[in-house]
């Protein structure tokens, strides 16, 4: 079956954009995906798959195109089934196969980041009937994040130099965990190596979450030639903004070579920083809550984040923001994903201490019972 015959049975999660061109509907965000309900045997879809070349340093080879990687979980149960790289553009890929004729609840998982490929769904197949798929989870919670959202490399054996889109798992990242332990919805905007703002001197041009937040995919519409759609926050309320930014911010400033210039760059990015959460609150209204968090790989800005928070609520009086720092982490319990980024148990570590932390801070999470 077409799409635009079954949007109204499906929920789709995460931002989400409808191409004209192909007549699917993308979901590129890390964990971005649809939920679909049917009766039968099978399951397959037809996707849009887009790949993306990541520039390679001067001198070196060509970078390998990057391919989106998908997963499914099936009738309530979190365990990640039928995992796949996506290369096919408009292929057909089996969701579910089973012997007997059911009724089953699927969700189809965009487990790869936005910037290392794109994915769209064009139809549905199955052998049965597609029913109406259950409505997303409430409270909803947006993790906004660099490549520690993504869960870059958090499967990689180890610290290894090469990324793989096969061992980035959103699924299982510190910010789908939490969500999943407080029994909430959520979708993500995160972008490996963007930084929170724009440096008072950059090394390079760079990409920043101050420019794009408002914007419901602006990767995607760059990679179309489209002018970037806003996005609609009143018919996609977020309940929870859980920011972890600023990892990334601190580059410039460490090997900025004129020392004198630091303490100057340092205040650039505190003012900017209060600013950006000021704009996450222009676009999200004055009832979502707001967390601002660091962790767990670097924290050279910690102290700026913290203060500039501080800041923002006594000059505003908005008492639905605050900030925590989340641990560091411990390479001797914990190891290393890929390029030193937090392994798996790290973000299985990261998703409680995250739940926890929202817990004491945000009234209406569902609370852990003693």
């Amino acid at each position: 079956m077409k799409i635009f015959g079954l949007l109204s049975k499906l929920t789709f999660h995460g931002r989400t954009v409808t191409d004209p061109d192909t007549g699917g509907v993308f979901f590129n965000w890390t964990c971005g995906g649809f939920t679909v309900a049917f009766s039968g045997k099978t399951l397959r879809a037809r996707l849009a798959v887009l790949g993306d070349e990541l520039p390679a340093p001067p001198g070196s080879p060509p970078s390998p195109t990057c391919y989106p990687c998908i997963g499914v979980v099936a009738d309530g149960d979190d365990t990640l089934l039928n995992r796949q790289e996506c290369r096919e553009n408009g292929g057909w890929y089996t969701l579910w196969e089973s012997e007997e004729p059911r009724e089953h609840v699927l969700r189809l998982i965009k487990l790869s980041e936005n910037s290392r490929g794109k994915l769209g769904l064009l139809e549905l197949e199955t052998d049965g009937a597609i029913l109406q798929a259950p409505p997303e989870r409430k409270p909803y919670i947006e993790m906004v994040g660099d490549s520690i959202t993504c869960g870059f490399g958090n499967e990689a054996a180890n610290n290894d130099t090469v990324f793989r889109t096969s061992e980035e798992n959103g699924w299982m990242t510190y910010g789908a965990l939490a969500a999943r332990e407080l029994g909430c919805g959520f979708g993500m905007v995160s972008e490996s190596g963007i930084s929170a703002i724009q440096p008072e001197k950059p090394m390079f041009p760079i990409h920043t979450m101050d420019e794009i937040y408002h914007l419901t995919d602006e990767l995607f519409d760059r990679r179309r030639g489209v002018e970037a759609q806003s996005f609609d926050f009143k018919a996609h309320p977020n309940d929870v903004v859980v920011i972890n930014l600023g990892t990334n911010d601190c580059t410039p400033i460490r090997f900025c070579p004129d020392f004198a210039l630091v303490d100057g760059m340092e205040a650039h990015f505190h003012k900017k920083y209060k600013d950006f959460i000021s704009y996450v609150r222009r676009c999200n209204g004055p009832d979502t809550y707001i967390a601002c968090t660091l962790g767990s790989m670097d924290y050279y800005l910690w102290e700026h984040i913290q203060a500039a928070v501080e800041e923002y609520r006594a000059e505003t009086g908005d008492e639905r923001i605050c900030s925590f720092k989340m641990r560091p982490i411990n390479v001797m319990t914990e190891g290393f994903g890929a390029m030193g980024h937090p392994s798996l148990k790290t973000n299985l570590r990261m998703g409680k201490e995250l739940a926890q932390r929202l817990r004491e801070h945000i009234p209406f999470l569902e609370k852990k019972e003693d």
